[in-house]
């Protein structure tokens, strides 16, 4: 549930943040430039600060996001790049802060709604996280949608609604058939209702996009024992033996494990 980070060469800012330092400074120079928008220092120094946080120091990304906001502190972009800078320092309360007042400012900013329910899912809030989930999967322009529904099914899960995270779970699966986390949540739901033959469908996709876990190799001890596939189930036996010994899975699920 976290947002991608794409890093940002710091040379590419100098010549913006330049041109921020120099702007103040027009005078009514025949052929000089038009000052730099007040969208466009916004941007310079949001960028900065993205540059900053995905370095090896990412404390210096203060300020510029200090400085976007004295540009603009309404800008749903700054504060919750500051909710993030926060939230990597361990500041909880004041990450949470800058994610309402970001939301405040734009409730229907894609990054910000993931990473405000990030935030609360990680904090066991899974009743608060519905919120922003439900608002992110209604915006059918965000690319990250199929994810998001696959987020809001997890959610769901965590409070006991279960149809609500099938359905949720079917629509990442619409939008994205291959999402590994969906397959494995409708192969183990489908394994519950006696679908044996959905689950080892869906479990097959997962099992080929994703790395094994204990839960997942654990549900396929269980459909291949379900199955009748002794070759499978002790293949899976074997790996969850050798990857992940001490796990309550193992002793679950492997005979005398």
């Amino acid at each position: 549930m976290r947002a991608a980070k794409r890093p940002v060469s710091r040379s590419a800012w100098l010549i913006p943040v330049l041109a921020l330092a120099l702007a103040g400074c027009v005078t009514e120079t025949p052929g000089a430039p038009e000052p730099a928008s007040r969208e466009a220092r916004v941007q310079a120094q949001i960028n900065l600060a993205r540059g900053y946080l995905d370095s090896d120091d990412p404390s210096r990304a203060r300020v510029p996001l200090e400085r976007a906001l004295e540009i603009d502190p309404g800008s749903a972009d700054a504060l919750g790049l500051f909710a993030v800078f926060y939230q990597r320092d361990e500041e909880m309360e004041l990450a949470e802060q800058y994610y309402r007042r970001a939301l405040r400012a734009d409730a229907n900013h894609p990054a910000n709604l993931n990473n405000y329910a990030a935030l609360l899912y990680a904090q066991g809030r899974y009743k608060e996280a519905l919120d922003p989930l439900q608002k992110l999967v209604a915006i059918t322009s965000y690319r990250g949608r199929a994810t998001a529904f696959e987020n809001l099914g997890l959610t769901q899960m965590r409070l006991g609604e279960v149809e609500p995270a099938r359905n949720a779970f079917r629509r990442a699966l619409s939008l994205n058939p291959e999402l590994p986390g969906s397959n494995l949540e409708i192969a183990d739901l489908a394994y519950r209702d006696g679908d044996y033959r959905t689950a080892a469908d869906h479990y097959d996709v997962f099992r080929q996009r994703a790395r094994q876990s204990p839960r997942s190799l654990c549900l396929g001890i269980s459909l291949a024992r379900a199955l009748g596939d002794s070759d499978q189930r002790a293949s899976y036996e074997i790996a969850l033996r050798n990857l992940y010994p001490g796990s309550p899975e193992a002793a679950q699920c492997i005979p005398g494990g």
